[in-house]
């Protein structure tokens, strides 16, 4: 018996406004895709072509105009105030810039701490525990969750932000440019902790690459997407 989709995008429909033009540009259009629990998903092309606004448009950071994204059969596109807030507990969203996100005023266990605080979960206790387990899944050493992310390179404040996201447990992760700041000798390493760690946990994650070679390594299927169109490249589609 076939496994339901996780995350369902159907039919996904966006327009941005454009400097100096009566009429927006189609960044995207028709664009669907499946998620399957546990599932590593891949969206590949090339800068500009869309890929960005799409990660951000399935996360609800941004809305698309038409379409709806489904998570765990539950129609969310429109989930706005509370409902969004709690849906962050099972739907995460990682930026490929994790200096634009981590806040520098805060120590490394405030971040970790904060999205805990938020939703409610646990005891003072329980969150220092989770925050330990969290550190050492993520290869980070818990001497350094006194310190703020300035003092760590970008490689190290992604694992942080990948961390931050973990925290939830969420059942999906939708990471957008992870290795566009990472030197080249570092990317495959990166994935290849990400990919372990959810494996581990049985985490979804749809992420956003340029590279072919990283996409055929760590994805169980890819889509590109060009010309405002998405299609599937590699893997076979869920049917549910």
């Amino acid at each position: 018996m076939s496994v339901a989709p996780l995350l369902q995008v159907d039919n996904l429909h966006l327009k941005i406004p454009v400097r100096g033009q009566k009429a927006p540009r189609t960044v995207f259009e028709s664009v669907s895709l499946t998620v399957g629990p546990g599932e590593s998903v891949a969206v590949l092309g090339a800068p500009g072509t869309g890929k960005t606004l799409l990660a951000r448009s399935v996360a609800l950071i941004d809305r698309p105009q038409r379409g709806r994204v489904l998570l765990a059969g539950q129609d969310i596109t429109r989930v706005w105030g509370g409902r969004l807030r709690a849906l962050r507990r099972e739907l995460q969203y990682v930026g490929g810039d994790p200096r634009r996100t981590l806040s520098p005023r805060l120590t490394l266990h405030s971040i970790l701490a904060e999205p805990l605080q938020v939703h409610w979960l646990g005891s003072p206790a329980e969150q220092r525990d989770r925050i330990a387990a969290t550190f050492a899944a993520w290869d980070l050493n818990p001497y350094l969750l006194h310190l703020r992310p300035e003092a760590f390179s970008t490689t190290v404040c992604l694992r942080i932000a990948l961390a931050r996201a973990h925290i939830l447990q969420p059942q999906l992760v939708v990471c957008d440019g992870l290795t566009e700041r990472v030197e080249p000798a570092g990317t495959a390493a990166l994935l290849a902790s990400v990919a372990a760690t959810y494996r581990a946990t049985g985490t979804a994650w749809l992420w956003t690459t340029s590279d072919v070679d990283l996409a055929a390594a760590f994805a169980d299927r890819t889509y590109v997407i060009e010309n405002g169109t998405l299609r599937l490249v590699y893997g076979a589609e869920d049917e549910g």
